[in-house]
């Protein structure tokens, strides 16, 4: 039974933690406060802005059925902060709608297209940086200097020039860090087979903020270039996310500080910042779309892999399955050539015993001989009869047209008929038969015909390989609600290694001399197809040179019935 959520289970699924949206209104309100204390006295734009990127990034983490919340917790924070930091109510909402404008532009097409949170595909990083370089900041960046035109009498072009700049960057820099590196990547590349690695890739980055340091009056920056890559290279998303942490941080410190010595000392602390942040964005977006690359390689690569073992293992089934197939073909030809004999020895015998007889060849056809003659006739047409039977039935198996007309019945019946029938087989043989079964009744649900076959076959076999003066013994016990018939000779006994080819069809196992005896090899199938078909089994045990023992087991007849027949009988 399936349960459907109830609409209560289902909101409740739905809601954040108040602990996680009061983790967003922190951010978000640290966030907008730092970077308004770095904003221009001129404009009011700040040269860093981080805030709408941790809101893209919530968003882009959770499905839209939360946005709601984690919108309200983000923009409430935003709108407080500019309060705080001097806005009036009117300016701080209206630029809170404006970076929500630009929030939505970004976070809503990556939802719609599905590519959320796979930013580990150069397609999906493309669709992000064309939205948060292009048409997210350059709206937010038109509707905040409108206002700032109208409301301020600032200069149009310079205000939106400036917001778009830090918006951009602030998408570029830290959403596809924060979508890519994960602290489990973090980890893994600081294990222990991993550490010295790692460590060496990261000096190299070090290196390069040494070798800037102690030149600080030579343009070297772009030694930082190829060591981050080179860390991304060697780790990942996460060793280039670390490099451009350390040369970030190597640059934008003594901006912050306003050191009197640093590369940048000759422009304005805003326009120092918006370079620094111009060239970590163009460094993480090298770094984004270098890891992309090779996490889509990886993934081929283990694409390759698989399909590569696929196409193994369909090769070596095909070639198991040709070498059965042969097999079968092998089989079917050695069936041929044996059945062609063995219906071609009988039909020898009807055919010439009959022409003699019809010639009268020994005279009238009350002499002696004709009598012989007459039964070997029958007895080779009783042969031909039996192995077409053989065939047949083995063909309704196989098609799943042979219907069994169960009843209850006594197996010792069944079995003292069949050594009957067997009797003058064992005497040609000097094979000594030998009943051996309980006193009391063996009640079995079984198809009469199919259990004469069954014992049969099996009498048959165990005589053809029991030599003179051999016993073959038929046995039979009651297991559980099973009744098990055992078949035990004294023969030559099977190799182990042919064991498992007993009872398919067309197969028959030669001696040690490596003659084959006569037969189709359809006697032991067909044995274990009709046993199969009473939902039993037939196993064989046997040592070269001691004999064979095969049993097969049927249902048991309900105690009820069983009763019955043995009252009505």
């Amino acid at each position: 039974m399936v349960r459907r959520a109830s609409p209560d289970e289902t909101d409740r699924r739905d809601q954040l933690s108040p602990a996680l949206l009061l983790w967003i209104a922190a951010l978000e309100f640290v966030s907008v406060c730092a970077g308004l204390a770095l904003s221009d006295a001129m404009g009011r734009i700040s040269a860093i802005w981080l805030a709408n990127a941790i809101l893209v990034y919530f968003l882009l983490v959770n499905a839209p059925r939360r946005w709601r919340p984690i919108l309200l917790a983000g923009l409430g924070a935003n709108f407080c902060a500019d309060f705080v930091m001097g806005d009036s109510i009117t300016a701080s909402a209206f630029l809170t709608f404006c970076n929500a404008a630009g929030i939505l532009i970004v976070a809503a097409p990556m939802r719609l297209l599905d590519i959320s949170e796979n930013f580990t595909k150069p397609r999906s990083l493309l669709i992000f940086y064309a939205l948060a370089a292009g048409l997210a900041p350059a709206v937010s960046a038109c509707m905040s200097a409108a206002y700032f035109h109208y409301a301020l009498g600032r200069e149009f072009f310079s205000s939106a020039f400036n917001w778009y700049a830090t918006d951009a960057l602030g998408y570029g820099i830290f959403v596809p860090i924060f979508m890519t590196v994960r602290l489990d990547s973090l980890r893994k590349i600081f294990e222990k087979g991993q550490r010295l690695g790692t460590f060496l890739v990261l000096g190299t980055v070090a290196a390069s903020i040494a070798v800037n340091f102690w030149a600080r009056d030579y343009p070297l920056a772009f030694l930082f270039f190829p060591t981050v890559l080179l860390a991304t290279f060697q780790r990942g998303f996460a060793g280039g996310a670390i490099g451009v942490l350390m040369t970030g941080t190597y640059l934008m410190v003594p901006v912050l500080v306003s050191d009197p010595n640093g590369p940048l000392q000759i422009h304005s602390q805003h326009d120092q910042i918006i370079i620094v942040q111009l060239f970590i964005a163009v460094t993480g977006f090298s770094v984004v779309l270098t890891g992309a690359a090779l996490a889509e390689r990886r993934r081929l690569e283990k694409g390759l892999a698989a399909a590569i073992v696929r196409a193994e293992s369909s090769r070596e089934e095909a070639l198991v399955a040709r070498d059965a197939a042969d097999s079968a073909n092998r089989a079917k030809s050695m069936f041929l050539a044996n059945m062609s004999h063995e219906l071609r020895t009988p039909l020898n015998a009807v055919i010439g015993f009959a022409e003699i007889m019809h010639r009268k060849t020994f005279g009238p056809l009350g002499h002696a001989r004709y009598e012989e003659y007459s039964d070997l006739i029958q007895r080779a047409g009783e042969h031909l009869l039996n192995l077409i039977n053989d065939i047949l039935d083995m063909s309704k198996i196989e098609a799943g047209n042979f219907e069994l007309q169960q009843e209850c019945l006594d197996i010792r019946d069944i079995v003292r008929d069949c050594l009957a029938l067997m009797s003058q087989r064992a005497r040609d043989g000097a094979v000594t038969l030998v009943d051996d079964m309980p006193t009391v009744p063996l009640w079995a649900t079984a198809d009469r015909r199919a259990m004469k076959q069954i014992l049969l076959n099996l009498l048959s076999n165990a005589i053809k390989f029991t030599p003179a003066n051999g016993y073959v013994t038929v046995r039979a016990k009651p297991a559980e609600d099973r009744v098990v018939v055992r078949v035990c000779d004294t023969g030559v006994g099977i190799p182990a290694d042919q064991l498992s080819r007993l009872g398919n069809p067309f197969v028959q196992i030669r001696n040690n001399a490596g003659a084959s005896h006569e037969g189709t090899g359809l006697g032991l199938a067909l044995v274990r197809a009709l046993a199969e078909l009473h939902n039993g089994t037939m196993k064989i045990e046997s040592t070269v040179g001691r004999g064979t023992i095969v049993s097969v087991d049927v249902p048991a007849a309900r105690q009820e019935a069983a009763r019955q027949l043995a009252q009505t009988g």
